[in-house]
């Protein structure tokens, strides 16, 4: 300014020397200082100067006359050449001080390089450690590295074994999760980014959340809202518009502006899942309780529960507030196990349930269910239903003498009523067994301990209570150390949802989810004989051991919520998936680990042997498993190709591609959730086994790459004997 007045021009630029001055405008001037001439990105023959306009200008009101309001005009192509042609004073003043185009990604990350190097003027709050500011609030998971210069935010997390390496900036409220690495790259506030996840030379933009084991390259850009899938690969110098979704395992080598790509659903196959408070927020959880309503009729009632952790019940009020906005009638069950509120749902005559649990496999996660006035999972069509009504915002409000409200209802002793009634109480008090139950810190421990005392039962109990934290996702070696110490005629170890039961027999040893549906299978066929449900990857020779105790095998698809709608067909009188969840239609269509152990007992009882003689009589065979990476956008290619491969031969299409062979079979399903293949062979010999999982996962490999190719392993043809 103080230049700009005592020389009395009527316009002066500030200009900056530059070493590469093709990606500017560039300003010529004479030795006074005069402009003499402008160039708008010259080309090498036309550089005349190497000073750049910075773009800050110093100009007197009557320039502005100059300017029609009602046309559009550019500074240095329109008003400082009109200026030179009327020769009015214009001047440029060169500087030396910091300056930066930050017109692209490079020179954008550039300008916060220097702003930590210490090559700019500037003000960063928070305090200096070493080369690093770090902000008030800031949370520091163990073994956490930063090396370089970085600026941390408030209230910034940094969990365990994250890296900063070299410059990095990660803004206020943003997450850097487990074991990830960000390097020379700059993370806006409220930014999550997951799990062994690697960024290199990246933006990172507000709300963005990038999924587990996501890897982005260089001079990438993803915009506000987008959310990235997890193991997804963001290639250099991709650009991802706000608001975009980027699918699990995709690799994305081109900027995504106005579509996105093909969107999966929120559901999965238990329900709908997201990260807590980042992407299942109070706001995102209430309208999608308002959207829920609104597929009801108003004044629906629902029946609504949760776990035990702080998590759920924040989700669950936010439901529960959008529920009453569309006219709901709230029954609140309060935290009880996932089958209880089936029980509620259906036993109280409500028109749904909800029930919200932290996801026992990730504590970042949570799980919401939504179930039908039967209590079953809802289908697909209601699903889409729901998505339809919750993106466009199109569901209803209810006036204020329509709104619903919440009453408060304990449905345990209705249900462990109608459990005793469903079981052979005398057998099991008569048998004098000794049980030990590992609650795992779940909300069974509030329902089975006085149903197992009505039944007069020795109980051993472990980890009884409510506890928030990491659940065990098999049984402890302790739990069966225990329970053979205890002589427990029958151990166990509930799901923290109250949906799978593990089981351990009288030596301690724990039996496979397999093994024990082949005991129950054994034992109850005998009494009770029916129609048995599984998925399509069950071993053979439960299927062969449904056949010789004079039941019906039926495949189903792996999807837990395609077992329980299957479980209603008339005639079935046992479904189980793969993990351990059992299902006895007669009693209720739910996975209800707390009745199968009842029904374990009676059927000890009543059989006459022990769990480990019942065990040791199974038949055995190799069953062995792989999973092989499959893109989302390949899935629909790699069935093709193994249709193709097999048209001569008799598959099964019921949950993928199952192709019979001597003595068992081979399975390869595309995985529901994931952006995998899954492999799976039931054979009599391992070798045989080993040679069909290596055969099918090379086909799966190479049906991506476009390669069409035959397993290469004989398979029985259609009418052959099994």
């Amino acid at each position: 300014l103080r230049e700009h007045r005592e020389r009395e021009s009527m316009a002066t630029i500030v200009l900056h020397q530059v070493p590469n001055p093709l990606e500017y405008g560039v300003v010529v001037t004479d030795d006074e200082g005069d402009v003499k001439r402008f160039l708008e990105k010259p080309s090498w023959g036309e550089v005349f100067s190497d000073h750049a306009n910075t773009g800050i200008y110093v100009v007197e009101p009557e320039v502005l006359e100059h300017i029609r309001p009602d046309e559009p005009a550019d500074w240095s192509q329109d008003v400082f050449p009109s200026m030179l042609t009327r020769r009015e004073p214009l001047r440029g003043m060169v500087t030396t001080d910091y300056w930066c185009d930050i017109g692209s990604i490079q020179s954008y990350l550039q300008a916060n390089w220097d702003a930590l190097e210490g090559r700019v003027r500037c003000h960063i709050p928070g305090r200096k450690e070493g080369q690093a500011w770090i902000g008030e609030g800031v949370e520091f998971g163990l073994d956490v590295q930063i090396e370089g210069p970085a600026f941390i935010g408030d209230e910034v997390k940094l969990k365990a074994g994250a890296w900063l390496n070299d410059r990095v900036i990660v803004d206020k409220f943003a997450i850097v999760d487990n074991y990830s690495k960000v390097s020379n790259s700059v993370v806006w506030p409220h930014a999550y980014i997951g799990e062994s996840c690697r960024l290199r030379q990246t933006i990172v933009c507000r709300n963005v959340t990038l999924k587990n084991n996501t890897f982005v390259e260089e001079n990438s850009v993803i915009g506000d809202e987008c959310v990235v899938g997890h193991g997804a690969r963001i290639r250099s110098g991709v650009k991802i518009w706000p608001n975009k979704e980027i699918e699990p395992g995709s690799t994305v080598n081109e900027s995504v502006i106005w579509a996105g790509e093909w969107r999966r659903g929120l559901f999965s196959s238990y329900g709908m899942g997201g990260l807590i408070n980042v992407e299942l927020t109070p706001e995102f959880c209430a309208r999608l309780g308002a959207a829920f309503g609104a597929t009801l009729p108003k004044g629906a009632r629902i029946a609504v529960g949760r776990d035990h952790s702080r998590s759920a019940r924040m989700i669950k009020r936010a439901i529960v507030s959008g529920l009453v906005s569309a006219g709901g009638k709230v029954r609140d069950v309060h935290e009880l196990p996932v089958p209880v509120i089936q029980f509620a749902t259906r036993d109280t005559r409500c028109d749904a349930g909800i029930q919200v649990v932290v996801s026992p496999l990730d504590q970042r996660s949570a799980d919401i269910r939504f179930f039908d006035a039967d209590g079953l999972q809802i289908d697909k069509r209601a699903e889409r239903r729901l998505e339809n009504l919750l993106f466009r915002e199109d569901f209803r409000r209810a006036a204020f003498y329509e709104m619903g409200d919440i009453e408060y209802h304990d449905p345990i002793r209705a249900y462990s009523e109608h459990l005793l009634n469903s079981v052979n109480r005398d057998a099991i008090r008569d048998a004098g067994l000794r049980l030990l139950v590992d609650y795992d810190y779940s909300e069974a421990s509030a329902v089975l301990p006085g149903i197992l005392m009505e039944l007069g039962l020795t109980t051993v109990p472990l980890n009884a209570g409510l506890r928030e934290g990491p659940h065990h996702h098999a049984v402890p070696e302790e739990t069966a150390l225990i329970s053979r110490t205890v002589e427990a005629d029958v151990g166990c170890m509930l799901h923290p949802s109250g949906e799978r039961l593990f089981v351990i027999d009288e030596t301690g040893t724990v039996m496979t989810p397999q093994e024990a549906f082949g005991v129950l299978v054994s034992w109850w066929l005998k009494v009770h004989p029916g129609i048995v449900l599984a998925p399509a990857a069950t071993p053979e020779w439960i299927a062969e051991l449904v056949r010789q105790a004079g039941g019906t095998f039926s495949a189903t698809a792996a999807d837990p919520a395609a077992v329980l709608r299957s479980s209603a067909t008339q005639g079935t009188c046992l479904a189980a998936d793969s993990e351990g969840g059992f299902i006895w239609p007669y009693y209720l269509a739910a996975f209800d680990a707390m009745y199968t152990l009842v029904k374990l007992l009676e059927l000890r009882a009543t059989s006459g042997m022990t769990l480990s003689e019942a065990r040791e009589a199974l038949p055995k065979s190799v069953y062995l498993t792989a999973t092989e990476f499959c893109p989302w956008e390949a899935k629909g290619r790699v069935m093709r190709v193994l249709l193709d491969s097999h048209r001569e031969h008799a598959v099964d299409l019921v949950d993928g591609i199952k192709v019979f062979v001597d003595s068992g079979f081979v399975l390869v399903r595309p995985d529901p959730d994931e952006p995998a293949y899954h492999i799976v062979a039931s054979v009599a010999d391992e070798e045989h086994g080993r040679e069909l999982v290596s055969s099918y996962s090379r086909l799966v490999r190479e049906a991506q790459a476009g390669n069409g190719a035959h397993p290469g392993v004989e398979v029985r043809t259609a009418g052959e004997p099994r």
